[in-house]
């Protein structure tokens, strides 16, 4: 997904993932949310595994829409929901880091070209580019669902190595992640905090 906003060349390419690093998220609420929307309770929605880990997986690499998922669920459900409420269930379960995103408007202010490279799906993604402003800051969005390719699969760190210019700096979350990452040639560190964060930028020459 391309952002309409274009920049100058960038000295260096910084690539960051979106879960538990700029946003964090609570499948819990998400799991609840929907079985209120079915009118059952979370518990029989688990047991049921109406949302088996391949449905999931299949939705994150795009080879199930949204439109498949409401149908799936609307199928299991005796009392009936709208779609936009299916939506909202599955998506209103972020909330933002506000502490890192002011040091990605200081690498932005810095001349950076920003690069999201996320594992999500279409749902999840629309909400956080419409509810969180620091998305907007990004140069080039790295999808799963639109990739094809979930992390740590090489074709995603690919994708995202075109976008590059400059040197690149990626951080991560998910150790298997920042390794896989590391193997595609990218300069890679785990994200703990945001202090950790700013040395690893500092010590590259990145952060001024």
């Amino acid at each position: 997904m391309e952002n309409p906003m274009k920049n100058h060349e960038p000295k260096h390419t910084i690539f960051f993932d979106l879960g538990n690093v700029l946003i964090f998220f609570d499948l819990e609420k998400m799991y609840n949310q929907l079985a209120a929307c079915m009118k059952i309770s979370p518990q029989i929605l688990r047991e049921e595994h109406f949302l088996k880990p391949q449905i999931l997986q299949k939705y994150e690499t795009g080879l199930f829409s949204s439109e498949d998922l409401y149908r799936l669920l609307q199928s299991k459900s005796s009392h009936p929901f709208s779609f936009h409420d299916m939506m909202m269930a599955m998506s209103d379960i972020f909330t933002p880091n506000n502490e890192l995103w002011p040091l990605v408007e200081k690498l932005k202010d810095q001349g950076n070209r920003l690069v999201l490279i996320s594992n999500t799906n279409e749902c999840h993604f629309n909400f956080a580019y419409s509810h969180y402003s620091v998305l907007k800051l990004f140069d080039r969005f790295i999808l799963s669902y639109e990739v094809g390719a979930c992390k740590p699969h090489p074709l995603i760190f690919e994708k995202a190595l075109k976008e590059a210019r400059g040197k690149t700096f990626y951080t991560d979350d998910i150790p298997a992640f920042v390794d896989a990452g590391r193997t595609a040639g990218l300069d890679a560190e785990l994200f703990t905090d945001v202090p950790t964060l700013q040395i690893h930028l500092q010590k590259r020459k990145i952060l001024h």
